[in-house]
């Protein structure tokens, strides 16, 4: 985790912005493509700094290797035309033999290390997306910009393997340049001899073949921009947005799962599931791109291999040239051959190699913005005081509050106190501002207007760490997590059992537990473990209560938890609840009216506004209320 931490922290010092917009096929200069490949390997740098000392000296002793195989052969050619002993050949045979032997050792034992740290990185890497939606803040997580930058992450990663394709692609363009390095060292004293000699057939051959090199290069980014067509198609074409994102986990499975399998069953949805997962998804216009995609990866792979053959080919007809002109040794004429081929097929390995590793860095620049996201709020530098008492009293103060890219207030020029202990019930329609005064009292947002204070104090200026522990809440969609019971109502791997167990019993779940054969170190669900357990939702929400009783924080706020349940098996919940934690500031917030007979203060929300406020008894007695009308629709649960 700390390692994700300081991984993303390096991130965030460069600002390179690139927009959203970006899809993977829109055509970039060269500066472009360079500028994104050399981000990439700066985030690979950065968590592991001798990565790429370590992988250059793999890639050295490997290409050296095959060296020592060519210079040997040249040697016992040589030896044997010029009458070499076999005493001193078998010396420098064995000899290279143990060399190639040690370093082979060195260069396997030092690559599978780099495996380990490879995985390492890329855990790293790919956790780090997921460790910043936990940390950045909730109102740039909400908000459309990310959302729509999420969905572009996701897009692009399904067409490599992350961090692993930039691996294995940087890898090979690194293995492919020494090898040009090294053949050109090893090769550049015959050709000057060559030259010097006056050989121009073979000069002509030479440069012919560069020629044709360089043409069926052009001829093989036409056809890798073909077997892309496809993706083009999918990414730039609004119609089908929806296809790419919603129905291709479909087919290839991922949106499946046992849960919706019974609505499928029931209400025969498999013919829908079926044209959105593979009618759909197989349109007649996709797959005219994608068969377009397909004769672009045939063609690049023809092309690829005529290359390699023309290579090899050039390379025997060089050498009956040089043969044929003598002027060098027969070893040589090997050697020549050995690493002209080598040079000329690394060359074109290097520039497919570089395509790829293009469109593979670019693949990351969604990724990459995300991590360098900022957060907006302010952290706060003042310390919460500790109070022992828990004498907190937080104020609302003339709140205006919009939701990111919505030009509607969801509160407007609200106020209100939550005095010590109080029992506050929130009640309104839905969508009238209930929640949204929740999410700004824990400070999930920050108000565009007014301020919140805490005991006469803005809630922005203090730690906003230490002020979260104040508060204790039950959301309508809280998260239940597929790990054991006593980790969910602690959330925390460490926790007090006898804690645990007595949050459980007092929400009301101590009958189920007792009949839980690993009690609180059972599984909630089957995602890690056979023997987990599956929970209803009434048990679940129990669950839910017990975590914020664990908490044990001086303000305990429930947010329609319960809209799931009947008004009567609400109304049990939030008396037990009411019972359990006594003496605390408590808000519970419903479009129902069940919480509002045992607390001291009632507010009423209608359209972002707070339109009433007081005890049930006086917000009643006003019979052209929103509170009266609401009373009158739900009273006969409650009589």
């Amino acid at each position: 985790m700390r390692g994700c931490t300081r991984f993303r922290a390096a991130i965030i010092r460069r600002r390179e912005r690139i927009s959203v917009e970006n899809n993977l096929t829109s055509k970039l200069p060269l500066r472009e493509h360079l500028k994104n490949m050399k981000r990439i390997l700066q985030v690979v740098a950065e968590m592991d700094k001798y990565y790429f000392f370590l992988t250059s000296i793999v890639h050295l002793i490997n290409v050296i290797i095959p060296y020592i195989g060519l210079y040997l052969s040249a040697y016992v050619l040589d030896g044997i035309v010029g009458g070499t002993s076999l005493r001193q050949m078998l010396i420098v045979i064995a000899v290279a033999l143990g060399a190639s032997f040690v370093l082979s050792c060195i260069a396997s034992t030092i690559w599978n290390r780099m495996e380990v740290r490879r995985d390492d990185m890329y855990y790293r890497y790919s956790s780090a997306v997921e460790l910043k939606i936990l940390t950045m803040d909730y109102s740039r997580v909400d908000s459309p910009e990310v959302a729509k930058l999420r969905d572009r992450i996701q897009r692009d990663m399904n067409w490599g393997a992350g961090l692993n394709s930039v691996f294995w692609q940087f890898n090979g363009i690194l293995y492919t340049c020494i090898n040009i390095v090294m053949s050109t060292f090893v090769g550049l004293p015959i050709l000057v001899q060559l030259f010097d000699g006056g050989n121009r057939d073979v000069l002509l051959v030479l440069v012919l073949l560069i020629l044709l090199a360089v043409v069926a290069l052009k001829v093989r980014v036409h056809f890798r921009k073909m077997s892309e067509r496809y993706m083009e198609y999918d990414l730039k074409e609004e119609d089908k947005e929806e296809l790419f994102c919603h129905c291709w986990p479909l087919a290839q499975g991922g949106g499946f799962n046992y849960k919706n399998g019974k609505d499928i069953r029931i209400y025969g949805g498999y013919d829908m599931l079926k044209r959105w997962s593979t009618d759909v998804l197989y349109h007649k216009k996709f797959r005219k791109q994608q068969w377009e995609g397909a004769i672009g990866f045939a063609g690049e792979a023809g092309i690829s291999g005529m290359l390699y053959g023309v290579v090899e080919g050039a390379a025997y007809l060089m050498v009956v040239m040089i043969a044929l002109a003598g002027g060098i040794t027969a070893g040589n004429v090997l050697r020549f051959a050995g690493t002209l081929h080598k040079l000329m097929s690394e060359l074109v390995n290097l520039c497919g190699a570089m395509t790829n590793f293009a469109m593979t860095a670019r693949r990351h620049v969604s990724t990459l913005q995300f991590l360098e996201i900022e957060d907006e709020m302010y952290k706060g530098k003042l310390p919460l005081e500790k109070r022992s008492d828990n004498q907190y009293q937080i104020e609302f103060r003339n709140v205006s509050f919009r939701y990111p890219g919505s030009e509607q207030y969801a509160l407007k020029n609200f106020s209100i106190k939550l005095n010590i202990g109080e029992k506050l019930a929130i009640v309104g329609r839905n969508g009238s501002g209930k929640t949204t005064m929740i999410k700004l009292l824990c400070r999930l947002y920050d108000p565009e207007e007014g301020e919140i204070l805490l005991n006469g104090v803005d809630i922005r200026k203090f730690k906003q760490v230490e002020y979260s522990q104040l508060f204790s809440v039950v959301f309508q969609d809280y998260q239940l997590l597929p790990f054991l019971l006593a980790e969910n109502v602690a959330t925390d791997t460490e926790y007090d059992a006898k804690k645990v167990q007595q949050c459980l019993c007092d929400a009301g779940f101590g009958e189920r537990l007792d009949n839980l054969s690993d009690g609180i170190q059972t599984y909630l669900n089957k995602d890690y473990d056979d023997s987990g357990v599956e929970i209803s939702g009434g048990e679940a929400q129990k669950i839910a209560i017990a975590r914020s009783v664990y908490k044990d924080a001086p303000f305990v706020l429930l947010d329609e938890p319960t809209a799931a349940l009947d008004p009567i098996a609400e109304y049990e919940i939030y008396t037990n609840f009411d019972r359990i934690i006594r003496d605390k500031t408590a808000i519970y917030i419903s479009h129902r009216l069940s919480s509002c007979r045992f607390c001291e203060k009632i507010a009423v929300f209608d359209h972002g506004t707070l339109v009433q406020c007081g005890t049930h008894e006086e917000l009643v007695a006003d019979k052209n209320s929103v509170y009266y009308e609401m009373w009158n629709a739900q009273a006969q649960y409650y009589q």
